[in-house]
């Protein structure tokens, strides 16, 4: 990796790479270098936006050595194959949550990412929220007494709605539906 900056790439280009990649330009020392997505559209789009190259193929970004690492917010069902292309191209990779659609593929994700010597980190945004944080303290210093049950309600208009044939409505894509989407938070 280099010293002087930490270069990026973005796969999978839905509204989530968007929020994450306006994060990074908040980060010093970070930067989006590349992009890509199957969307040809969607390249072009995100490369304008944040100032980046568009590739024209995730092998291209793997055989990029000015790329440090990936952010990763494809369809779970290729995290396995992605994250295991990216390790074995000495990519570290900020992997989107859930880690996985099986604990088995999760296991392999990690294990493949150890041996490569490769920094994995997933996505769990939520439990760096200030609502949250208050939660868990207020539980730790007992001001709920002895907790028996606990009960949450995360529901949210999702920026728009999904079509049909979207990978998030396929068992393939997301078993388990909001529960393996959102339960991880």
């Amino acid at each position: 990796m280099s010293s002087d900056s930490i270069r990026l790439a973005s796969l999978g280009l839905g509204w989530w790479s968007d929020v994450l990649a306006d994060a990074v330009l908040r980060a010093p020392g970070v930067e989006i270098a590349s992009c890509f997505s199957r969307s040809e559209d969607k390249r072009k789009t995100f490369a304008e936006k944040y100032n980046c190259n568009a590739a024209n193929s995730y092998e291209e970004i793997l055989n990029d050595t000015y790329i440090d690492g990936i952010i990763n917010t494809t369809p779970n069902n290729v995290h396995l194959e992605t994250t295991s292309q990216a390790a074995a191209a000495g990519k570290h990779v900020f992997l989107d949550k859930p880690i996985a659609n099986s604990v088995a593929e999760g296991m392999e994700i990690t294990e493949i990412c150890k041996e490569a010597g490769i920094q994995l980190s997933i996505g769990f945004q939520r439990r760096r929220e200030n609502q949250f944080r208050w939660i868990k303290k207020s539980i730790q210093d007992g001001k709920f007494g002895v907790l028996v049950q606990a009960e949450a309600n995360i529901s949210r208009d999702r920026l728009g709605k999904f079509e049909a044939g979207h990978w998030r409505y396929s068992s393939e894509g997301m078993p388990g539906g909001v529960m393996l989407q959102i339960g991880p938070h």
